[in-house]
């Protein structure tokens, strides 16, 4: 007879059904059971005592499931730090529930620890909790050395919606970025962002007041959300993150831990789809993924993202060189302005300019050199006269300025660069110097026929001199100018006294 079906609560009320003067067939269709049951408690063959042993040694025997399971694993998982849900999900998923699984190894093993948790009230679209995770992915180069990539973890707090990136190291621009992309990937800025007070993020720490990272507090300026620091050794005044942490880096660490990495991207790859794994799937709580109550609740209420994404700046002093530069990014130099040859400047480096100020005022902006060491980006504009002078000399600069000097000097200048080109840019300069003098001087009508007479002259002489080109000039010009007439002419009654006039002939005294 199989007694161990039947209750404690059953046989007390088969007991009183009997009492009441029912009969057995009556009180096996009233309580579902069968009536052999009945007969064996009116006859005191079913009693307490034997319920009572029948469950006890039901208790010993396990589940069918448990034999089914490698317990010698699931212990080396659960004391290497992963969690206890994912052990689940690939042992025991198909075999029993969870909170089935859940209480047969707290039993067994006695490993997990209760935590009391408060709730904190958050609004869609108002805080984000961002920190770093203290587990680092190890992976290793083709060199054979192992290096440690640095995990930066967000998560939106009412939908708590995650995002994971991970970089070579926590440097101030790998944090910047990391922000960039979190703002990227969720599609809007929170209206507060809450961090920890690391160098990146805090220079001094305050429990009210802290000092602010420069170059984070213009990240946020930029994006529109306020930093509010947690304070320090408060880590539950960001909670969502340090569980996320937890989250994130147990499953990550427990799908790929046969796995060995072999560069940053292809864990970034991995860490995309563990944080894609957990936004898609129903959370506990909500009763629906963080991804659907993000999509439906939170995705409108962030700040939208400015038409440009944020591009780090990093920011240095100098001096302003003797030859009009800075050294500036990458061991380049840049120019400014002569008139500030000896002044401290700040310079500012981004990807892609560096832009120079004196105090608060630009005086310099210039597009960033690219894959380049030692390059001079120099403006003519910022130089002295003879500096610019200099740079400006080139082959095409003096045959443009000749043109609009005289065409047959445009026509002479480019005779002679077909013949040499680089030993005839002294000569060249000095021509141009010399005609441009001239018809500063005389004016172009004048000066155009002495230009044209000392091409011909040099070429007929074959004298290709600048010298030559000058006493040619001076000798056309002395043919043109009327000669003086230098006649002495006496004044009347006076002899003695040079005057103008028509000269009058001698009187004769006889």
């Amino acid at each position: 007879m199989d007694f161990e079906r039947t209750t404690m609560a059953h046989f007390i009320e088969i007991q009183r059904l009997i009492q009441a003067g029912q009969k057995d067939r009556q009180i096996a269709r009233a309580l579902h059971c069968r009536r052999l049951q009945v007969a064996a408690v009116r006859k005191g063959i079913l009693n307490l005592d034997l319920i009572a042993n029948a469950k006890k040694q039901e208790s010993r025997l396990p589940p069918a499931w448990v034999l089914q399971i490698d317990w010698e694993q699931v212990e080396k998982d659960i004391r290497g730090g992963h969690e206890l849900k994912r052990i689940w999900e690939e042992v025991a998923l198909h075999r029993t529930s969870y909170p089935n699984f859940f209480k047969y190894v707290k039993t067994r093993f006695v490993l997990l620890l209760e935590a009391t948790v408060t709730l904190r009230e958050f609004y869609a679209g108002e805080h984000c909790e961002v920190d770093y995770a203290g587990d680092r992915i190890e992976w290793l180069d083709s060199k054979g050395e192992i290096h440690e990539a640095h995990v930066f973890l967000g998560i939106l707090c009412f939908s708590q919606l995650l995002f994971a990136w991970a970089a070579p190291d926590e440097k101030k621009s790998n944090w910047i970025e990391s922000h960039r992309r979190m703002f990227e990937f969720y599609g809007g800025v929170p209206k507060v962002t809450v961090c920890d007070q690391l160098k990146n993020g805090v220079i001094k720490s305050h429990r009210y007041d802290p000092d602010l990272n420069p170059d984070y507090v213009a990240l946020a300026s930029y994006y529109g959300t306020v930093i509010v620091p947690a304070r320090v050794r408060h880590p539950k005044d960001k909670a969502l993150v340090e569980g996320a942490v937890k989250l994130v880096m147990r499953y990550f660490r427990f799908i790929y831990r046969r796995r060995t990495f072999t560069g940053v991207l292809e864990i970034n790859r991995a860490l995309t789809a563990v944080v894609e794994k957990i936004n898609t799937r129903p959370h506990t709580r909500f009763r629906v993924s963080r991804r659907t109550r993000f999509d439906e609740l939170e995705k409108n209420a962030l700040l939208s993202l400015p038409l440009e994404p944020y591009e780090q700046a990093d920011w240095k002093t100098a001096i302003l060189h003797p030859d009009c530069t800075v050294a500036a990014a990458d061991k380049n130099f840049y120019s400014a302005p002569h008139i500030h040859r000896g002044k401290e400047l700040r310079v500012k480096m981004t990807s892609g300019q560096i832009e120079i100020f004196l105090d608060l005022e630009r005086i310099a902006l210039h597009p960033r050199a690219k894959g380049k060491i030692g390059e001079r980006i120099v403006e003519n504009s910022h130089l002295t006269e003879n500096s610019r002078a200099y740079r400006e000399t080139t082959p095409q600069r003096l045959l443009s300025q000749a043109r609009f000097i005289h065409s047959d000097l445009h026509a002479f200048i480019n005779e002679i660069f077909q013949a040499d080109t680089l030993g005839n840019i002294r000569k060249t300069q000095g021509f141009i110097r010399k005609a441009h003098s001239l018809i500063q001087t005389y004016g172009k009508t004048a000066a155009d026929p002495w230009i044209t007479k000392a091409i011909e002259g040099m070429k007929r002489f074959g004298r290709i001199r600048v010298k030559a080109f000058e006493e040619i000039i001076k000798s056309e010009m002395k043919k043109s100018t009327p000669q003086e007439d230098r006649t002495i002419i006496r004044i009347p009654g006076n002899p003695m006294v040079r005057g103008h006039g028509t000269r009058q002939p001698e009187e004769s005294h006889m």
